[in-house]
Protein backbone atom coordinates (compact mmCIF):
# COMPACT_ATOMS: atom_id res chain seq x y z
CA UNK A 1 0.00 0.00 0.00
CA UNK A 2 1.52 3.34 -0.92
CA UNK A 3 1.94 6.19 1.49
CA UNK A 4 -0.43 8.47 2.03
CA UNK A 5 0.03 12.27 0.50
CA UNK A 6 0.33 14.67 3.13
CA UNK A 7 -2.73 17.04 3.00
CA UNK A 8 -2.53 19.95 5.63
CA UNK A 9 -4.84 22.70 5.33
CA UNK A 10 -3.49 26.06 6.75
CA UNK A 11 -3.94 26.68 10.26
CA UNK A 12 -6.96 29.10 11.17
CA UNK A 13 -5.90 32.56 10.67
CA UNK A 14 -6.10 34.89 14.24
CA UNK A 15 -9.77 36.29 12.40
CA UNK A 16 -10.90 33.23 12.27
CA UNK A 17 -9.67 32.01 15.64
CA UNK A 18 -11.33 35.39 17.31
CA UNK A 19 -14.60 34.32 14.98
CA UNK A 20 -15.15 31.15 16.53
CA UNK A 21 -14.28 32.38 19.85
CA UNK A 22 -16.49 35.37 19.47
CA UNK A 23 -19.98 32.40 18.42
CA UNK A 24 -18.88 30.52 21.27
CA UNK A 25 -19.08 32.98 23.42
CA UNK A 26 -23.00 33.50 23.24
CA UNK A 27 -23.29 29.96 23.84
CA UNK A 28 -21.21 29.50 26.65
CA UNK A 29 -23.26 31.88 28.55
CA UNK A 30 -25.50 28.15 29.18
CA UNK A 31 -22.73 26.10 29.36
CA UNK A 32 -20.42 27.70 31.19
CA UNK A 33 -16.97 25.77 30.89
CA UNK A 34 -14.66 25.44 33.68
CA UNK A 35 -11.19 24.92 32.99
CA UNK A 36 -8.44 23.34 35.51
CA UNK A 37 -4.19 23.39 34.31
CA UNK A 38 -4.38 25.31 31.55
CA UNK A 39 -1.08 27.26 33.06
CA UNK A 40 0.43 23.77 32.97
CA UNK A 41 0.76 23.94 29.11
CA UNK A 42 4.09 24.63 27.79
CA UNK A 43 4.35 27.47 25.31
CA UNK A 44 5.15 25.21 22.55
CA UNK A 45 3.66 22.52 20.44
CA UNK A 46 2.34 19.59 22.23
CA UNK A 47 0.06 17.02 21.65
CA UNK A 48 -3.20 17.00 23.59
CA UNK A 49 -4.71 13.37 24.36
CA UNK A 50 -7.92 12.82 25.94
CA UNK A 51 -11.25 11.54 26.05
CA UNK A 52 -13.68 11.36 23.29
CA UNK A 53 -17.21 12.48 24.30
CA UNK A 54 -20.73 11.50 22.93
CA UNK A 55 -21.13 13.01 19.12
CA UNK A 56 -17.33 13.98 19.41
CA UNK A 57 -17.75 17.39 18.55
CA UNK A 58 -20.27 19.13 21.03
CA UNK A 59 -17.32 20.58 23.64
CA UNK A 60 -14.49 20.21 20.93
CA UNK A 61 -15.54 23.57 19.85
CA UNK A 62 -15.58 25.07 23.21
CA UNK A 63 -12.06 23.80 24.49
CA UNK A 64 -10.45 25.33 21.26
CA UNK A 65 -12.46 28.74 21.74
CA UNK A 66 -11.22 28.83 25.19
CA UNK A 67 -7.45 28.01 24.89
CA UNK A 68 -7.31 30.28 21.90
CA UNK A 69 -8.70 33.17 24.27
CA UNK A 70 -6.54 32.32 27.16
CA UNK A 71 -3.32 31.13 25.73
CA UNK A 72 -3.64 31.98 21.99
CA UNK A 73 -3.28 28.43 21.12
CA UNK A 74 -4.74 27.50 17.63
CA UNK A 75 -5.81 23.39 17.88
CA UNK A 76 -4.90 21.28 15.05
CA UNK A 77 -7.80 18.15 15.76
CA UNK A 78 -7.25 14.77 13.72
CA UNK A 79 -10.28 13.84 11.80
CA UNK A 80 -11.71 10.29 11.38
CA UNK A 81 -11.53 9.66 7.68
CA UNK A 82 -15.40 9.44 8.32
CA UNK A 83 -15.65 13.05 8.22
CA UNK A 84 -14.14 13.29 4.78
CA UNK A 85 -16.61 11.49 3.26
CA UNK A 86 -19.45 14.31 3.15
CA UNK A 87 -19.32 17.14 1.29
CA UNK A 88 -19.22 20.86 2.62
CA UNK A 89 -19.25 19.24 6.64
CA UNK A 90 -15.33 18.41 6.22
CA UNK A 91 -14.65 21.82 4.43
CA UNK A 92 -16.35 23.54 7.46
CA UNK A 93 -14.20 21.34 10.06
CA UNK A 94 -10.76 21.96 8.26
CA UNK A 95 -11.80 25.58 8.45
CA UNK A 96 -11.82 25.16 12.30
CA UNK A 97 -8.37 23.32 12.15
CA UNK A 98 -9.29 19.63 11.84
CA UNK A 99 -6.69 17.84 9.52
CA UNK A 100 -7.36 14.42 8.09
CA UNK A 101 -5.49 11.58 10.86
CA UNK A 102 -3.02 10.03 9.04
CA UNK A 103 0.73 9.30 10.44
CA UNK A 104 2.33 12.12 7.45
CA UNK A 105 0.06 14.41 8.54
CA UNK A 106 0.62 14.52 12.21
CA UNK A 107 4.31 14.27 11.05
CA UNK A 108 3.91 17.45 8.86
CA UNK A 109 2.44 19.27 11.90
CA UNK A 110 5.08 18.27 14.28
CA UNK A 111 7.84 19.46 12.14
CA UNK A 112 6.02 22.88 12.15
CA UNK A 113 5.60 22.79 16.24
CA UNK A 114 1.77 23.02 16.19
CA UNK A 115 -0.84 21.73 18.52
CA UNK A 116 -2.31 18.47 17.66
CA UNK A 117 -5.89 16.86 18.95
CA UNK A 118 -6.26 13.38 19.42
CA UNK A 119 -8.60 11.04 20.62
CA UNK A 120 -6.91 7.58 20.92
CA UNK A 121 -10.64 6.60 21.00
CA UNK A 122 -11.89 7.51 18.17
CA UNK A 123 -15.47 6.95 16.71
CA UNK A 124 -15.56 3.79 19.22
CA UNK A 125 -15.76 6.58 22.32
CA UNK A 126 -17.88 9.59 19.79
CA UNK A 127 -20.61 6.44 19.29
CA UNK A 128 -20.17 4.36 22.50
CA UNK A 129 -23.12 2.15 23.43
CA UNK A 130 -25.44 2.15 27.65
CA UNK A 131 -23.21 1.84 30.68
CA UNK A 132 -19.69 3.03 28.49
CA UNK A 133 -19.61 6.70 29.53
CA UNK A 134 -16.68 7.78 30.47
CA UNK A 135 -14.71 4.96 29.75
CA UNK A 136 -11.49 4.55 27.85
CA UNK A 137 -12.06 2.45 24.51
CA UNK A 138 -8.56 2.95 23.34
CA UNK A 139 -8.15 -0.74 22.40
CA UNK A 140 -3.70 -1.52 21.33
CA UNK A 141 -3.53 2.05 19.60
CA UNK A 142 -0.30 2.63 20.04
CA UNK A 143 0.20 5.80 16.77
CA UNK A 144 -0.09 9.06 18.90
CA UNK A 145 2.48 7.31 21.11
CA UNK A 146 5.38 6.24 18.83
CA UNK A 147 4.92 9.65 16.74
CA UNK A 148 5.38 11.73 20.07
CA UNK A 149 8.39 9.65 20.79
CA UNK A 150 9.36 10.06 17.42
CA UNK A 151 9.41 14.16 16.92
CA UNK A 152 10.18 14.10 21.16
CA UNK A 153 7.11 16.42 21.19
CA UNK A 154 5.02 16.71 24.80
CA UNK A 155 2.01 15.23 25.54
CA UNK A 156 -0.98 17.03 27.76
CA UNK A 157 -3.46 14.66 28.93
CA UNK A 158 -6.90 16.11 28.96
CA UNK A 159 -10.08 15.50 29.95
CA UNK A 160 -13.91 16.22 29.37
CA UNK A 161 -17.07 15.65 31.10
CA UNK A 162 -20.12 17.02 30.80
CA UNK A 163 -21.85 15.98 26.73
CA UNK A 164 -22.43 12.48 28.51
CA UNK A 165 -25.38 13.90 30.45
CA UNK A 166 -26.62 16.22 27.88
CA UNK A 167 -28.47 12.96 26.49
CA UNK A 168 -29.59 9.50 27.03
CA UNK A 169 -29.02 6.88 24.69
CA UNK A 170 -31.98 4.93 23.58
CA UNK A 171 -31.17 2.24 21.26
CA UNK A 172 -27.24 1.02 20.56
CA UNK A 173 -25.54 -1.41 18.43
CA UNK A 174 -26.57 -4.10 21.04
CA UNK A 175 -29.94 -3.46 20.44
CA UNK A 176 -31.86 -6.19 18.61
CA UNK A 177 -31.28 -5.40 15.08
CA UNK A 178 -28.85 -2.50 15.48
CA UNK A 179 -25.63 -4.63 14.76
CA UNK A 180 -27.38 -4.86 11.35
CA UNK A 181 -28.34 -1.20 10.97
CA UNK A 182 -24.73 0.23 12.98
CA UNK A 183 -22.93 -2.62 10.04
CA UNK A 184 -24.54 -0.39 6.97
CA UNK A 185 -24.00 2.74 8.29
CA UNK A 186 -20.74 2.37 9.06
CA UNK A 187 -20.27 1.34 5.34
CA UNK A 188 -22.04 4.39 4.26
CA UNK A 189 -20.34 7.05 6.19
CA UNK A 190 -18.15 5.08 8.61
CA UNK A 191 -19.92 6.02 11.60
CA UNK A 192 -22.52 3.24 13.35
CA UNK A 193 -25.76 5.13 14.57
CA UNK A 194 -26.82 5.77 17.86
CA UNK A 195 -30.67 7.45 18.96
CA UNK A 196 -30.67 9.15 21.47
CA UNK A 197 -32.69 11.61 23.31
CA UNK A 198 -32.15 15.71 25.10
CA UNK A 199 -34.40 17.46 26.57
CA UNK A 200 -37.63 15.51 26.85
CA UNK A 201 -38.04 13.23 23.89
CA UNK A 202 -36.74 15.84 21.45
CA UNK A 203 -32.83 15.57 20.33
CA UNK A 204 -31.92 19.18 21.76
CA UNK A 205 -29.33 18.55 24.49
CA UNK A 206 -29.81 19.41 27.98
CA UNK A 207 -27.97 22.58 29.39
CA UNK A 208 -25.32 20.80 31.21
CA UNK A 209 -22.26 22.48 31.89
CA UNK A 210 -18.39 21.78 30.56
CA UNK A 211 -15.65 20.68 32.38
CA UNK A 212 -11.95 20.51 31.63
CA UNK A 213 -9.27 19.51 33.54
CA UNK A 214 -5.67 19.77 31.59
CA UNK A 215 -2.97 17.74 33.41
CA UNK A 216 1.09 18.20 33.47
CA UNK A 217 3.03 17.29 30.11
CA UNK A 218 4.76 14.25 29.84
CA UNK A 219 7.96 14.46 28.44
CA UNK A 220 8.59 11.82 25.64
CA UNK A 221 12.80 12.48 25.13
CA UNK A 222 13.19 9.55 27.84
CA UNK A 223 11.99 7.06 25.09
CA UNK A 224 14.07 9.41 22.58
CA UNK A 225 15.40 6.61 19.84
CA UNK A 226 12.26 4.21 20.29
CA UNK A 227 9.35 5.31 18.10
CA UNK A 228 9.64 1.19 17.23
CA UNK A 229 9.47 -0.35 19.80
CA UNK A 230 6.71 -1.62 21.15
CA UNK A 231 7.44 -1.49 25.04
CA UNK A 232 8.36 2.03 24.92
CA UNK A 233 4.82 2.96 22.90
CA UNK A 234 2.94 0.66 25.20
CA UNK A 235 4.26 2.46 28.63
CA UNK A 236 3.97 5.79 26.90
CA UNK A 237 0.20 5.15 25.60
CA UNK A 238 -0.36 3.85 29.30
CA UNK A 239 0.68 6.85 31.14
CA UNK A 240 -1.20 9.04 29.30
CA UNK A 241 -4.70 7.10 29.57
CA UNK A 242 -3.68 6.80 33.43
CA UNK A 243 -3.68 10.28 33.43
CA UNK A 244 -7.09 10.82 31.42
CA UNK A 245 -8.94 8.51 33.73
CA UNK A 246 -7.51 10.59 36.83
CA UNK A 247 -8.30 13.71 35.30
CA UNK A 248 -11.82 12.43 34.44
CA UNK A 249 -12.47 11.26 37.66
CA UNK A 250 -11.29 14.93 39.14
CA UNK A 251 -13.41 16.58 36.75
CA UNK A 252 -16.47 14.55 37.80
CA UNK A 253 -15.68 15.19 41.49
CA UNK A 254 -15.31 18.71 41.44
CA UNK A 255 -18.40 18.93 39.61
CA UNK A 256 -20.15 17.17 41.99
CA UNK A 257 -19.95 19.99 44.79
CA UNK A 258 -20.04 23.12 41.62
CA UNK A 259 -22.59 25.23 43.17
CA UNK A 260 -23.35 26.38 39.53
CA UNK A 261 -23.48 23.06 37.82
CA UNK A 262 -27.15 23.86 37.70
CA UNK A 263 -28.79 25.81 34.39
CA UNK A 264 -31.00 27.58 36.85
CA UNK A 265 -28.14 29.00 38.99
CA UNK A 266 -26.19 29.80 35.97
CA UNK A 267 -28.61 31.45 34.50
CA UNK A 268 -29.75 33.67 37.44
CA UNK A 269 -25.83 34.36 37.41
CA UNK A 270 -26.02 35.67 34.29
CA UNK A 271 -24.14 39.42 34.69
CA UNK A 272 -24.87 42.54 32.38
CA UNK A 273 -23.42 42.90 29.71
CA UNK A 274 -19.16 44.72 30.06
CA UNK A 275 -20.58 47.30 28.52
CA UNK A 276 -22.99 48.06 31.15
CA UNK A 277 -20.71 48.16 33.91
CA UNK A 278 -17.07 47.89 32.95
CA UNK A 279 -15.65 47.95 36.09
CA UNK A 280 -18.17 45.51 37.87
CA UNK A 281 -17.52 43.21 34.58
CA UNK A 282 -13.51 43.64 35.39
CA UNK A 283 -13.26 42.42 39.03
CA UNK A 284 -15.51 39.43 38.43
CA UNK A 285 -13.21 38.16 35.62
CA UNK A 286 -10.39 38.34 38.52
CA UNK A 287 -12.28 36.16 40.76
CA UNK A 288 -13.33 33.79 37.65
CA UNK A 289 -9.84 33.82 36.99
CA UNK A 290 -9.16 32.76 40.68
CA UNK A 291 -11.50 29.77 40.67
CA UNK A 292 -10.00 28.58 37.48
CA UNK A 293 -6.52 28.35 38.06
CA UNK A 294 -6.25 29.80 41.52
CA UNK A 295 -5.55 33.25 43.80
CA UNK A 296 -2.27 33.82 41.12
CA UNK A 297 -3.83 34.00 37.94
CA UNK A 298 -5.89 37.18 39.67
CA UNK A 299 -2.41 38.67 39.93
CA UNK A 300 -2.75 40.07 36.53
CA UNK A 301 -5.48 42.08 37.57
CA UNK A 302 -3.69 44.14 40.68
CA UNK A 303 -1.34 46.54 40.43
CA UNK A 304 1.57 45.48 41.74
CA UNK A 305 0.95 48.24 45.45
CA UNK A 306 -2.43 46.50 46.00
CA UNK A 307 -4.15 46.17 49.46
CA UNK A 308 -6.06 43.78 51.03
CA UNK A 309 -7.69 44.60 54.20
CA UNK A 310 -9.30 41.41 56.21
CA UNK A 311 -13.14 42.05 57.65
CA UNK A 312 -12.51 44.20 61.07
CA UNK A 313 -12.69 41.95 64.04
CA UNK A 314 -11.16 38.77 62.21
CA UNK A 315 -9.12 36.37 63.68
CA UNK A 316 -5.52 37.04 63.07
CA UNK A 317 -6.45 39.72 60.28
CA UNK A 318 -4.30 42.38 59.02
CA UNK A 319 -3.65 44.42 56.21
CA UNK A 320 -1.43 43.06 53.39
CA UNK A 321 0.36 45.04 51.10
CA UNK A 322 1.96 43.99 47.17
CA UNK A 323 0.09 41.46 45.36
CA UNK A 324 2.80 38.33 46.40
CA UNK A 325 1.73 39.21 50.39
CA UNK A 326 -2.17 39.88 49.03
CA UNK A 327 -2.21 36.43 46.73
CA UNK A 328 -0.52 34.76 49.86
CA UNK A 329 -3.21 35.95 51.66
CA UNK A 330 -6.08 34.82 49.57
CA UNK A 331 -4.67 31.43 49.47
CA UNK A 332 -4.05 31.33 53.08
CA UNK A 333 -8.29 32.18 53.78
CA UNK A 334 -9.39 30.01 51.01
CA UNK A 335 -7.16 26.83 52.74
CA UNK A 336 -8.61 27.71 56.10
CA UNK A 337 -11.90 27.86 54.87
CA UNK A 338 -11.63 24.56 52.73
CA UNK A 339 -13.69 26.77 50.14
CA UNK A 340 -13.06 25.49 46.67
CA UNK A 341 -15.54 28.06 45.25
CA UNK A 342 -15.43 31.96 45.60
CA UNK A 343 -18.63 32.63 43.85
CA UNK A 344 -19.55 36.42 42.94
CA UNK A 345 -23.37 36.59 43.26
CA UNK A 346 -23.54 40.30 42.35
CA UNK A 347 -20.89 42.92 41.62
CA UNK A 348 -21.81 46.20 40.63
CA UNK A 349 -20.30 50.07 40.51
CA UNK A 350 -20.84 52.06 43.97
CA UNK A 351 -19.44 55.27 44.20
CA UNK A 352 -15.48 55.28 42.91
CA UNK A 353 -15.47 51.76 43.71
CA UNK A 354 -17.15 48.05 43.05
CA UNK A 355 -19.39 46.56 45.85
CA UNK A 356 -19.15 42.67 45.37
CA UNK A 357 -21.43 40.07 47.05
CA UNK A 358 -19.24 36.97 47.34
CA UNK A 359 -19.86 33.31 48.74
CA UNK A 360 -17.15 30.87 49.35
CA UNK A 361 -18.50 27.55 48.60
CA UNK A 362 -16.51 24.73 50.84
CA UNK A 363 -17.04 20.78 51.17
CA UNK A 364 -19.87 20.12 52.86
CA UNK A 365 -20.32 23.62 54.67
CA UNK A 366 -22.89 26.28 54.25
CA UNK A 367 -21.53 28.79 51.85
CA UNK A 368 -19.92 31.78 54.02
CA UNK A 369 -20.94 34.89 52.19
CA UNK A 370 -18.31 38.07 52.17
CA UNK A 371 -18.56 41.50 50.60
CA UNK A 372 -15.58 43.12 49.27
CA UNK A 373 -15.32 47.08 48.26
CA UNK A 374 -12.84 46.92 45.69
CA UNK A 375 -11.54 50.16 43.98
CA UNK A 376 -9.78 50.03 40.92
CA UNK A 377 -7.38 52.57 39.26
CA UNK A 378 -5.45 52.43 35.85
CA UNK A 379 -7.06 49.85 34.73
CA UNK A 380 -5.98 47.72 37.86
CA UNK A 381 -7.30 46.67 41.09
CA UNK A 382 -5.53 48.62 43.69
CA UNK A 383 -7.74 48.06 46.91
CA UNK A 384 -9.46 45.17 48.33
CA UNK A 385 -11.49 46.21 51.77
CA UNK A 386 -13.37 42.78 53.35
CA UNK A 387 -16.43 43.46 55.42
CA UNK A 388 -19.19 40.77 56.70
CA UNK A 389 -22.09 42.83 56.36
CA UNK A 390 -22.86 44.89 52.84
CA UNK A 391 -24.00 48.30 54.45
CA UNK A 392 -20.00 48.20 55.82
CA UNK A 393 -18.80 47.89 52.29
CA UNK A 394 -21.65 50.33 50.78
CA UNK A 395 -20.33 53.15 53.55
CA UNK A 396 -16.20 52.05 52.61
CA UNK A 397 -17.08 52.83 49.27
CA UNK A 398 -19.48 55.96 49.95
CA UNK A 399 -16.38 57.56 52.09
CA UNK A 400 -13.94 56.96 48.80
CA UNK A 401 -16.39 59.18 46.49
CA UNK A 402 -16.57 61.68 49.52
CA UNK A 403 -12.63 61.88 49.82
Amino acid sequence: MSTPATTVPPAPSDAQMTRLASIMASLERITAPKLYGVERIPDRGVLFVGNHTLFGLIDVPFMAAQLWRRRGIRLRGLGDHGHYRIPVWRNLLERSGMVRGTRENVRALMRDGQHILVFPGGTGEVFHGRGEKYQLLWKERLGFARLAIEFGYPVVPFAAVGVEEMFDIVADRRTPGGAQVSAIMERLVGMPPLIVHGIGPTLIPRPERLYFWFGEPIDTARFDGRAEDDDAARRLRDEVRMAVHSGIGFLLAERDVDPMRGVTRRVLHLRAPPDADPDAHFVARAFDAMNEAGAETAAAWMARSVQLEDPPGWTGGGVWRGRGAVIARLDRVIAELGAVHVDVEDARSVGEGVLVRLALTARAREPRQFYAAIEIDGGLIIRIRVFLDEPAAQVALSDVAVA
